[in-house]
C-alpha cells in the first residue's frame, strides 16, 4: 500500500496499493494504519499527511538494551528455553541512580548464529580468536535490561533521498543517547557484572545495544504536540487510525508487544463505541 484517495472533506475514502506493478484501489470506509514505529511514520510523511503537529517521525525511542555475559563451568546452554524466563523489577527506580526513570533486568536466550555475530561485534574478535571463543557457546550466560528512553529533538526518523521500487523515499532513522540513557547503562552494566560475578562467571564483559522501535506518531491531548488523540485516532483525518508501537508517548521499561495488543484492543473498542464510521 502506498496511497491513499480522499473527499473535498479530508476523508479516506480509498487505499491504493500495488500488485505485480499494478495499482489497485480498494475503497473503505475508515483505515487502521498499523506498520509500525518506522513504516508508519514513513508512510504519513510521503503522503504529507496526518502531520499538522509536526509531530509524524518526532520522538523517535528505543529501549536501553545493554547486555552483560560471563563463561559458566556448567552447561548453560543458551539456546534452550525461553529467553525472559527471569525478570525483575528491582532497578525500575533504583535508589542510586544519576539518572530518571529505570530498567528492568532479564536472562536472555540466544541462538548460535546471533551469538557469534554478537561477539564478533561487540569483543572485535575474528578469524581463529572468534572460532575459539564461540566453541564455548554451551558454556555461556547473559542478563540484559530493558531501560526507558527519554524521547530527545535529535532522535527522529525522516525521508532519505533512496527510492524504493514503489517510488517511496526509504526512511532515515537519527538516533542516539543522551546523557541519561549512557548513565543508565553503565549503572545496569556495573550491577549485571557484580550479579554475574557473584554466580562464579568468568571472561565477564559488556555489550552495548539498544532494542526496539518506539514513537514517532504519538498520542496526546493536545493535536499541536500529537498525531493521534488516546485512542490513536488521527486529530486531522478523520477516519484514520493508527495502530502500532509508533503511538507510545513514552518508552517504559519493558518489550512494547504486551502493550500494543493493549491498545489495539483499546482503539478497536473506540472505533466500534462510534457506530458507523
Amino acid at each position: 500500500m502506498h496511497s491513499f484517495e480522499r473527499d473535498a472533506s479530508g476523508r479516506i475514502t480509498a487505499v491504493v496499493y500495488r500488485s505485480n506493478g499494478i495499482d489497485h484501489w480498494q475503497r473503505c470506509a475508515a483505515v487502521f494504519l498499523c506498520a509500525g514505529a518506522i513504516e508508519t511514520p514513513r508512510l504519513l510523511l510521503h503522503l504529507g499527511l496526518a502531520n499538522s503537529s509536526g509531530q509524524v517521525g518526532r520522538n523517535y525511542m528505543a529501549h536501553v538494551a545493554t547486555q552483560v555475559w560471563g563463561i559458566f563451568e556448567q552447561e548453560m546452554r543458551p539456546n534452550r528455553g525461553f529467553p525472559a524466563s527471569l525478570i525483575t523489577e528491582d532497578m525500575l527506580r533504583p535508589p542510586d541512580a544519576d539518572f530518571s526513570a529505570g530498567y528492568l533486568v532479564q536472562s536472555l536466550g540466544i541462538v548460535p548464529v546471533t551469538w557469534a555475530t554478537q561477539v564478533a561485534r561487540g569483543r572485535g574478535l575474528w578469524g581463529q580468536r572468534l572460532v575459539d571463543y564461540i566453541q564455548k557457546f554451551n558454556h555461556v550466560a547473559g542478563i540484559g535490561i530493558n531501560g526507558e528512553c527519554l524521547s530527545q529533538p535529535g532522535n527522529f526518523l525522516e525521508l532519505s533521498d533512496e527510492i524504493d521500487e514503489t517510488g517511496m523515499r526509504k526512511p532515515r532513522v537519527n538516533f542516539s543517547y543522551g546523557a541519561n540513557e549512557r548513565s543508565m547503562s553503565q549503572h545496569a552494566a556495573k550491577f549485571m557484572t557484580a550479579a554475574w560475578q557473584a554466580a562464579g562467571a568468568s571472561d565477564i564483559w559488556t555489550f552495548e545495544r539498544s532494542a526496539h522501535t518506539i514513537g514517532t506518531c504519538r498520542m496526546g491531548t493536545d493535536r499541536d504536540n500529537a498525531v493521534v488523540d488516546g485512542s490513536g485516532r488521527s486529530f486531522d483525518v478523520e477516519n484514520l487510525w493508527i495502530c502500532d508501537n509508533s503511538v507510545f508517548p513514552s518508552a517504559l521499561a519493558a518489550n512494547p508487544a504486551l502493550t500494543i495488543m493493549a491498545l489495539s484492543l483499546r482503539t478497536a473498542e473506540a472505533f466500534l463505541g462510534r457506530g458507523a464510521p
